[in-house]
């Protein structure tokens, strides 16, 4: 039980909902019935040592790798009844309607770019692209599984259904004069880019357009900028069978390696730690309901690389998501992490006409040693202002914040820095703002948890395209949960009236028209 829990890293309390809902799961583990939660926890911290705790989640993190490396990770979970679902009086009237329309809002701009007269129309792709999405599966899925939820006659095959999707990622062919403004041609990534964002920006426009008629969004909007990994597990080394002679080792904590010639290209990592896509995004938060709204693709070159490439330069997937971003809405702050601590990245934002909160990478005792600081009368804060920023020959000003630090590593201060010209005062309230910057964590971990589908594929096409996929669903999640809360007219507070989990049941219901 215990190695399935840490193989799908599921929390005590999807683990048990798990074992509650499919009565042959824990008949398969020789259980008399499906334990508590409590009782979960209490095997797990009273009867198993800690060396066994270890070892069962080394285990399962080396069954995890193998089983996604071989694409044989399967749901394992039940379909659920709408009818299960009933919280501060939601229908399941309300509950279709509300993840039909939210469906229309984010797929309708993908184009296949096929023939009219093919077997299959676009929207039986996008319909089994959208359920491999959420219910975590694989393109090799058997269709009977996605039969069971489309009243269509026949469905594609999971090969047609691959090649389909690398159609709709690929770039176009024909390159323009702009294409070649630095004296090269853009990167194959860089072109693939442009080809899947298009209809991603088409469907943001539909579903802000219903999210700002409800109240969901009120402009100017904070906005949060961070980047994610999407985990990739094959070693970028050749095992010792497949070295031939002429190849050049390179030297990894002192043994010798010969690096793959077909390794990805936009895998990053180093050599002994993650390996994994990357992706940068700039989402809405605050008080308003949360939406993604660009996604930029970063490339850095790794250990295991030679001559491939250069690494994103933060400035330019900063400016290119706000430049996304601003087609839609009026951005006033944005927040970012300490990853972005450069003077590159302030003069970039500065020049948008926004306001940032950045803090820095480490405290520098010696700031305080500085004169013309301005500290607060009674709270341990303080503000050195206007001190003058210079990028290519451009000034701003900023502030340098001191708070009082709740992370030891931090040492006595926080220090943020920002363009804003503020009093101490006027400092305390600002960056007590940056914990709304968390929302953009949490999207992450939802995303990764509920609406990327299992896939083995190194094609880039592919990973980008199923990842901008995986964002679409979350904001039709967030569009149905806004819908949700204005069909029941009552108070529903914080929590949010659908889960992603249940929102990744549900949604295959209504993939089909009719359905």
């Amino acid at each position: 039980m215990f190695l399935y829990q840490h193989a799908r890293e599921f929390n005590d309390s999807e683990l048990t909902r798990r074992l509650t809902g499919t009565a042959y799961v824990f008949i398969r583990f020789r259980l008399s019935r499906s334990p508590t939660q409590q009782a979960v926890n209490y095997i797990w911290r009273r009867r198993l040592s800690l060396a066994d705790r270890r070892q069962i989640k080394a285990t399962a993190c080396a069954i995890r790798e193998i089983a996604a490396n071989h694409d044989l990770i399967s749901p394992g979970e039940p379909r659920l009844d709408p009818g299960e679902i009933d919280d501060a009086g939601v229908t399941d009237d309300q509950i279709m309607r509300a993840i039909r329309i939210a469906r229309d809002r984010g797929l309708s701009a993908f184009d296949t770019d096929r023939a009219a007269n093919t077997t299959y129309p676009d929207e039986v792709f996008f319909e089994r692209q959208a359920y491999l999405n959420l219910a975590d599966v694989g393109t090799t899925t058997p269709r009977r599984r996605f039969d069971r939820l489309s009243d269509r006659a026949k469905t594609p095959h999971g090969d047609t259904h691959l090649r389909t999707m690398k159609k709709v990622g690929a770039a176009d062919e024909q390159t323009t004069l702009d294409d070649f403004a630095d004296g090269d041609q853009p990167p194959d990534w860089d072109r693939l880019r442009e080809a899947i964002l298009e209809p991603f920006h088409e469907g943001i426009g539909c579903l802000l357009d219903d999210v700002t008629e409800r109240g969901g969004v009120r402009q100017p909007v904070i906005a949060a900028i961070d980047v994610t990994h999407w985990e990739f597990y094959p070693s970028p080394y050749k095992d010792d069978e497949d070295i031939e002679w002429d190849d050049e080792p390179i030297i990894v904590n002192g043994d010798e390696k010969v690096p793959k010639d077909d390794f990805p290209e936009m895998v990053s990592g180093d050599p002994d730690h993650r390996r994994s896509y990357k992706f940068a995004t700039l989402t809405i938060v605050g008080e308003d309901t949360p939406i993604v709204l660009a996604i930029e693709p970063v490339r850095e070159t790794s250990a295991w690389e030679a001559d491939v490439g250069e690494s994103t330069p933060k400035t330019a997937f900063v400016n290119r998501l706000m430049e996304q971003a601003e087609q839609h809405v009026d951005i006033h702050k944005v927040f970012a992490d300490r990853e972005f601590d450069a003077h590159g990245v302030r003069d970039e934002l500065d020049r948008h006409g926004v306001t940032y909160l950045i803090p820095k990478k480490k405290y520098a005792a010696d700031w305080r040693g500085i004169e013309q600081i301005d500290e607060h009368s009674a709270v341990d804060v303080a503000v050195e202002r206007e001190v003058p920023l210079w990028v290519d020959g451009r000034k701003h000003k900023t502030s340098i914040i001191y708070v009082p630090s709740t992370e030891e590593e931090e040492g006595q201060y926080a220090v943020f820095t920002t363009n804003r010209d503020l009093s101490p005062d006027e400092a305390i309230g600002f960056t007590s703002q940056y914990r709304q910057r968390w929302v953009i964590e949490n999207e992450y971990k939802t995303i990764k948890k509920h609406f990327l589908p299992t896939t083995a594929s190194t094609d880039y096409r592919v990973r980008l395209l199923y990842f901008v996929l995986g964002v679409v669903m979350y904001n039709v999640w967030r569009l149905t949960n806004l819908l949700l809360r204005e069909a029941v007219d009552v108070d529903l507070g914080d929590t949010p009236p659908l889960r992603a989990g249940e929102v990744v049941e549900l949604i295959g219901f209504c993939l089909a028209p009719g359905g």
